[in-house]
């Protein structure tokens, strides 16, 4: 957006200069999401191997 760095500093020191700064310290609702569903594929997967597995050792 900034061509020179310099410029990209000095444009977020006027956004931030007047700006009141609040740093939490609670779990980001955007990383428990993702983690959500990462674990929720994890699972199907497995289970989908699982399955197959089965299936096969009958068959």
């Amino acid at each position: 957006m900034f061509p020179d760095p310099g410029m990209t500093v000095a444009a977020i020191d006027r956004l931030v200069h007047h700006s009141t700064i609040f740093e939490m310290n609670v779990e980001s609702y955007r990383r428990r999401t993702a983690s959500d569903k990462q674990n929720s594929r994890r699972r199907q997967s497995s289970g989908d191997n699982q399955q197959q597995g089965a299936t096969t050792m009958t068959g």
